[in-house]
């Protein structure tokens, strides 16, 4: 597998991290929405040529820490995130599978 080099950004206020290759295009995001204690992520995706690799498990990952930091449980109703989040132990700790 080809290796990419892949610079993340959050933007709080779309409530959306991207994923941007080293041309600056848009190749992976992730999208949630919210309140001021939970947010539920709707949406994650890797354009063909860069999946296989760990941009979409990154993503959830950013939005895990984003969460901590904002206070806010987290759940999903994408599957993706569900399967990512269900998966990893120390995530229970914000990711609230009832949503």
């Amino acid at each position: 597998m080809t290796e990419f080099i892949i610079e993340y950004n959050h933007f709080p206020d779309r409530k959306e991290i991207v994923a941007l290759n080293e041309l600056g295009d848009v190749v992976g995001e992730i999208d949630y929405y919210g309140t001021d204690d939970f947010w539920s992520i709707v949406h994650t995706g890797v354009r063909p040529a860069y999946r296989g690799g760990p941009i979409a498990r990154t993503l959830v990952r950013m939005v895990v820490e984003a969460a901590r930091e904002a206070g806010v449980k987290l759940g999903a109703t994408c599957s993706y995130a569900i399967k990512v989040l269900e998966e990893t132990p120390e995530y229970s700790d914000v990711y609230d599978s009832a949503e």
